[in-house]
């Protein structure tokens, strides 16, 4: 077959810009440190990057899932603690009132517990980043609220009466705490499952990082927190008894009932829900060792992934840095050699 120069010229014009391309490969892999810049580049590096990209992106989101939860119970933590303080604060003015004491005294000691169920109440509203911690699922509006009643100040929980049936002062009639109940029998608080909210800490790994302000106060009608302050205040009245009301039955019936009134035998009651508190804050810290130990596991699967995403894409700058130079000397050769053949005309062969 005869060689024309036409085609010389071709194929070198086609060597040169193969070469070309090549050269341009390398520099582009040297300017984004990437292997690839298309799928089509090698399928296989690009099948791995959107996996372990993928788990990078998870392993992120779980990071900030951790980081949310930590604060969120840290918050919680806190409020109980103060909560805690409040409730030794009434115990240490309870031991006192019990005291022989002017009715001054009384009087101020009074003010004060009252002033603490009202910081109890602020408490209880904790709220984190615009979310109320205590208040179970319902996070946009504050759990607890004194309200005031034709049968006395009543503490609300999410709307609802914390203890509808008492305590109440004695002098109340038994027919206006019936009928106070009767109409309110659909306002009472009822337990209707656990409200969990779940952070998703790891593949596979949830931790709840709530607590539901009725399990810190108590939902024992006669000894939760707000019923012993209740009967605190009654009792620096001056009463010496007071009533509940009990609500039972289908339907319901209200039937009420008469009680001692000692202030001293309201320690056992306040004893009982400093412990509940104390349980309660042991539940977070034991929630929150889980969540560090999460986040440490977490913080080794993102170096793994990352280090595998690196591996997969990053190139090696060395070796780049030969394959581009040598492209580069493959082209100015071919340039070289290009040259010479492009040029050959007829005069040159008749020389």
């Amino acid at each position: 077959m005869r060689i024309t120069n036409n085609m010389l010229a071709q194929n070198s014009l086609w060597n040169i810009n193969n070469n070309l391309r090549r050269l341009d490969k390398a520099q582009e892999k040297i300017s984004t440190q990437s292997k690839i810049q298309l799928p089509s580049d090698d399928p296989i590096v690009a099948t791995r990057a959107l996996k372990y990209r993928n788990y990078v992106s998870s392993v992120e989101q779980y990071q900030r899932n951790i980081d949310d939860a930590t604060s969120w119970m840290e918050v919680s933590e806190s409020a109980l603690g103060e909560l805690g303080n409040v409730i030794h604060r009434v115990r240490e003015l309870t031991v006192q009132a019990s005291s022989s004491i002017s009715e001054d005294d009384k009087k101020a000691v009074r003010a004060e517990i009252s002033a603490l169920r009202d910081n109890a109440v602020e408490i209880l509203n904790t709220s984190y980043a615009g979310r109320y911690v205590f208040s179970g699922f319902a996070t946009d509006q504050p759990p607890y609220k004194v309200e005031s009643t034709a049968i006395g100040d009543k503490v609300t929980y999410k709307g609802k009466y914390v203890s509808l049936g008492g305590p109440v002062n004695n002098a109340i009639t038994d027919g206006d705490l019936i009928n106070y109940c009767q109409t309110h029998l659909n306002d009472q608080y009822l337990e209707t499952g656990k409200q969990k909210m779940q952070y998703n800490t790891g593949f596979g790994s949830q931790i709840a990082v709530n607590v539901e302000g009725q399990d810190v106060i108590g939902q024992e009608a006669g000894s939760n927190l707000f019923d012993v302050f209740d009967k605190l205040l009654l009792g620096l009245d001056g009463n010496s008894s007071y009533k509940t009301a009990e609500i039972a039955g289908n339907p319901p019936t209200v039937t009420t009932q008469t009680n001692e009134l000692s202030l001293s035998t309201l320690l056992d009651d306040l004893d009982k829900n400093l412990n509940r508190v104390v349980t309660v804050r042991a539940d977070i810290g034991a929630r929150m060792n889980y969540v560090d130990r999460a986040k440490t596991q977490i913080e080794n699967d993102f170096t793994t992934y990352v280090t595998l995403m690196s591996n997969n894409e990053d190139v090696d700058i060395a070796q780049v840095s030969i394959e581009a130079k040598s492209a580069e000397y493959t082209y100015n050769a071919s340039l070289a050699v290009g040259s010479k053949a492009i040029t050959q005309s007829l005069i040159d062969y008749i020389k």
